[in-house]
């Protein structure tokens, strides 16, 4: 069975803005893109540590992206912390919902990393970022993000802009 997609946001062009954990690795991984792709994932973005990335397996998933025609960022973060000089990334994310891309962000366990990248998109959006993290809890099914650190960090965002 593919790994869950939690699809967060459908924007007025179309486009989605979704989570998920990471796929499954190693044998697994070639059939996880391929889900993807079926599901009209156009961009996948990975915010795994090298280390992770070598330890769940997922070395070839940028190459399996480019072979089935998904676009791939790897934007490292350490997990269960937050990330730093985001906002060129964050606002890179956002230019490509508006030229129609469907997202898919993941972190290890698409709870904490990836929900609040997937909210700093949607506060350009104009969302607050308590909204937003219910919204991801709903349909998640569980509490995000991990930790009180990154709750806040996505309460600043608003102040970035």
């Amino acid at each position: 069975m593919p790994t869950k997609i939690y699809w967060i946001h459908s924007f007025t062009n179309d486009a989605k803005i979704g989570i998920m954990p990471r796929p499954r690795g190693g044998d697994w991984l070639e059939d996880e893109i391929v889900f993807l792709k079926r599901q009209k994932v156009t961009l996948l973005v990975s915010l795994l540590e090298v280390n992770e990335i070598m330890e769940l397996g997922l070395k070839d998933e940028e190459a399996l992206c480019i072979k089935y025609g998904i676009k791939f960022i790897h934007f490292p973060i350490v997990d269960r912390s937050t990330p730093v000089n985001a906002n060129g990334f964050i606002q890179k994310l956002f230019d490509s919902i508006n030229d129609g891309a469907n997202i898919v962000i993941h972190c290890r366990m698409g709870i904490g990393r990836s929900s609040i990248i997937a909210g700093a998109v949607l506060t350009i959006e104009g969302y607050n970022a308590d909204e937003i993290l219910e919204r991801i809890g709903k349909v998640r099914g569980l509490s995000v993000p991990d930790t009180e650190a990154q709750v806040v960090w996505l309460r600043n965002r608003i102040h970035e802009k």
